[in-house]
């Protein structure tokens, strides 16, 4: 570890070890942190699916805004009530106030995650129970995530040769 004070660095070598109080292996304490890791990789890939999604609503919403075509439209919102659905099984969007999750169950991601804050609650293994539950949550993650790929490589790609389409027709009547 380096400590810089005034600019000066005073550097040591140390070396970590576990806690002599632990009665877990180093071998649980293994298997806790590739469960923890294993959990948020998943949470994170689906917050970032959440945040493309967020994206393709935004990007769609401005072009209907400065565009008036009825079959863009169309499609537009049956892609985003799509992604919608899936947005909503990732994760509750409904909350605002700390009150609304007693209001508005938690999703998938919140699941998933709070599983991470159970197991650091011990020192050791993660249960047979909870790697059973971490897998049918990152079963049900990755369904959602996969629904959200088929649109992109369906009707975004649709989406957009209307979208190419249509200008090309506008530009050949003006």
């Amino acid at each position: 570890v380096t400590l810089t004070v005034n600019g000066q660095d005073i550097a040591k070598n140390f070396d970590i070890l576990k806690d002599p109080r632990l009665s877990c292996s180093d071998r649980d304490l293994v298997a806790q942190y590739d469960f923890i890791k294993s959990v948020n990789a998943k949470v994170s890939e689906a917050h970032e699916a959440i945040i493309e999604i967020r994206s393709l609503r935004d990007q769609m919403q401005a072009f209907t805004e400065k565009h008036d075509n009825e079959a863009i439209k169309a499609s537009i919102e049956v892609i985003d009530s799509s992604m919608t659905l899936i947005e909503n099984e990732l994760y509750q969007t409904r909350n605002r106030s700390r009150q609304d999750p007693l209001n508005f169950p938690i999703k998938l991601t919140n699941k998933l995650a709070h599983l991470n804050g159970l197991i650091q609650m011990s020192d050791g293994p993660p249960t047979r129970q909870m790697i059973e539950v971490r897998d049918v949550l990152i079963e049900a993650i990755e369904k959602q995530i996969s629904a959200f790929e088929r649109i992109k490589t369906n009707d975004i790609s649709a989406l957009n040769a209307l979208i190419k389409e249509q200008v090309t027709e506008f530009i050949k009547t003006n």
